[in-house]
């Protein structure tokens, strides 16, 4: 019998599936759209449609899956909708206002250029994470060294944690100063809540982020816990409905470092799922270029609601060691992705000084672009590229859902009589606005970062991707225009290029030269963290010899924010600096860096990873 091993990607429009056969080939793909309020129904009609194409059940789909690999957008919803739960946080006593007072950089964080050229003041995220309410502060310190300076006053904490309780909080983050230097009250703390509310959400800075930077790890902490009900209880949900339906094997969740992983990992750091399915397609876009003998890749992710851009160099990804969400900075690693609200589902609209717009605001799936016929009556990208000729409205989702080319125009009618043009000149204006706007972020991701994108590949995908493309490519002169046949699932299809893959950071500070007992303490902290990894990999049941381990320290010159990630392959001070210093004069131009500053190491970190089953995706014939 046949054993298959399904992709599944969650967008803002459409849930989209992949499925691979026991050789590696593509049996079938599939999309549906998406669910809003309930997205695991989006899940199991997507499921419905990819088994039909094969001639099967979903119940007997899902008997013969080997693997079913999931990235899903609940995280990212939650953040930039502020939708999560509601949220408590225990911080030491003096220091409750510093998640609010935040970062001067925050007003502008995440934010596009135009967005902050045209605001008369920037303003902070809003609303908060954590409401100023729902805020304790316990008495305790401990200094940047990791001694006791104020012991944990465990009657106040017990009082603070109550007054919390009854407030009604759903999730909790605790997050106290300099605990990565020392986390026994954050462990107390942990024990006491425990005890008082077995059944909460706990997010604890030291287990999630133990890294320098106050604010940051007060927000990622947070956010954790801000995400994590909803996160958890979709994918458990998620779990159990498919195996009631016959799914034996365990559900692999996408994460935005570019692996997967498995539910045990994402009931402790839900945040991981932040931008799964984008990364996901840059997996893709890495797997088959090095196929086609391209090791230097623009990604370009045209979908229901944003267009997303990564880049890929030398075969290796790019890493966004702070990215933001909803402007906030938060520190968990991730593949960087750039994004902009220039998707398919993007709405054209005319502003208060008679300019035609295209985005950010999305008319997502419900209602929709008006040439769906769910009810929606503002034109969107969609109706522009049915309008131009674009899209056969016929053949849209393979016939299944055919449009209204007519609403399409009349959407627009409003819009030309307004900027007194044919609705025609309308479509066609709005449609160049939205590709010089994906061609600007494009050039912000390249030629603003220091890479000439006539030295690259153009890899374009998504929905809306192969419309796109010729107008992208043209403004960029890529070498190389690449559009897979499957284009309109690649993120699905890039999860199953994947592997298990698991990290751990910690603090750690030391100038180079580094001496031999600053190299044996180095050693001594990556030794922790493999055996914190190798516990988890035994719990997946993951075979040591399939288990890799990578070692890097992120090093920075001294008084300058920027740090970069460099492979801990060897021990020679030189080295280790050259190697920082070859990508921070990469990033910022020859002869950018300052050595007489001083070079430091500020954390380190170990990547976990396993040797997937996953049969190897073949190119097509």
């Amino acid at each position: 019998m046949t054993e298959y091993y399904v992709g599944i990607d969650i967008g803002g429009t459409f849930t989209d599936c992949a499925v691979l056969d026991d050789t590696g080939h593509i049996a079938t793909i599939a999309k549906s759209l998406s669910q809003r309020q309930d997205p695991s129904l989006g899940v199991l009609d997507v499921l419905s449609v990819a088994a039909g194409q094969l001639g099967l059940t979903r119940e007997k789909l899902l008997q013969s899956c080997r693997f079913i690999l999931h990235g899903c957008t609940v995280a990212t919803n939650a953040m930039v909708e502020r939708r999560g739960v509601k949220t408590g946080l225990i911080t030491t006593i003096g220091h409750e206002d510093a998640i609010f007072v935040g970062k001067v950089l925050q007003k502008a964080a995440g934010l596009s250029e135009r967005e902050m050229i045209h605001q008369s003041r920037l303003d902070k995220a809003y609303p908060p994470l954590v409401e100023p309410e729902a805020v304790a502060g316990i008495v305790e310190r401990i200094d940047r060294d990791g001694l006791v300076i104020v012991p944990l006053d465990l009657a106040q904490a017990e009082t603070a944690i109550r007054r919390l309780l009854d407030e009604g909080v759903e999730a909790l983050a605790i997050t106290l100063l300099w605990s990565f230097r020392n986390s026994a009250h954050e462990s107390a703390l942990r024990e006491m809540v425990e005890r008082m509310a077995p059944d909460l959400f706990l997010s604890v800075s030291n287990e999630l982020c133990p890294v320098l930077g106050e604010y940051e790890r007060s927000v990622t902490t947070a956010a954790n816990a801000y995400v994590a009900p909803k996160v958890i209880g979709y994918l458990e949900r998620l779990e159990t409905a498919l195996n009631a339906e016959g799914y034996a094997a365990p559900l692999l969740v996408a994460h935005a470092m570019g692996g997967l992983t498995t539910l045990t990992e994402v009931r402790r750091k839900p945040l991981l799922t932040l931008d799964s399915g984008p990364v996901s397609g840059v997996l893709g876009a890495r797997h088959f270029g090095s196929l086609y003998g391209e090791p230097n890749i623009l990604c370009a992710d045209v979908g229901g609601t944003t267009f997303d851009v990564s880049l890929i160099e030398g075969g290796r990804t790019v890493l966004d060691e702070e990215p933001v969400i909803g402007q906030y900075q938060y520190l968990m690693p991730k593949i960087a992705v750039r994004s902009i609200g220039a998707g398919g589902g993007s709405l054209v609209w005319v502003d208060q000084d008679g300019l035609l717009r295209v985005g950010p605001r999305s008319a997502g799936v419900d209602p929709g672009p008006a040439c769906y016929g769910l009810g929606g009556t503002e034109p969107t990208i969609t109706d522009v590229n049915v309008v131009l000729g674009y899209i056969n409205p016929s053949e849209f989702l393979g016939g299944r859902h055919p449009l209204a080319a007519d609403r399409a125009m009349e959407a627009l009618i409003p819009l030309a009589e307004r900027l007194g043009r044919s609705p025609l000149d309308v479509a066609a204006g709005a449609f160049r606005i939205a590709n010089a706007q994906m061609a600007d972020l494009a050039r912000q991701v390249t030629i603003d970062q220091g890479y000439d994108p006539r030295a690259f590949a153009l890899f374009c995908y998504g929905g809306a991707g192969p419309i796109h493309i010729a107008f992208l490519a043209r403004e960029l002169r890529v070498k190389r225009i690449y559009v897979p046949s499957f284009a309109t699932v690649f993120s699905a299809l890039g999860m199953l290029t994947g592997g298990i893959l698991h990290t751990r950071e910690r603090a750690w500070s030391g100038s180079f030269p580094l001496n031999q007992d600053q190299i044996s303490s180095l050693e001594s902290t990556f030794g922790e963290m493999q055996v914190d990894l190798q516990q988890l990999m035994d719990q997946e049941a993951i075979p040591p010899e399939q288990r890799h381990f990578q070692r890097y320290v992120s090093i920075k010159y001294r008084m300058q924010p920027t740090s970069l990630a460099v492979a801990w392959d060897s021990t020679d001070s030189d080295e280790l600096v050259e190697a920082f210093e070859k990508q921070y004069h990469g990033l910022f131009g020859p002869d950018s860096g300052f050595r007489q500053a001083g070079v430091e190491v500020v954390k380190c970190r170990l990547d976990a990873s396993a040797e997937t089953v996953l049969p190897t995706l073949r190119p097509e014939p």
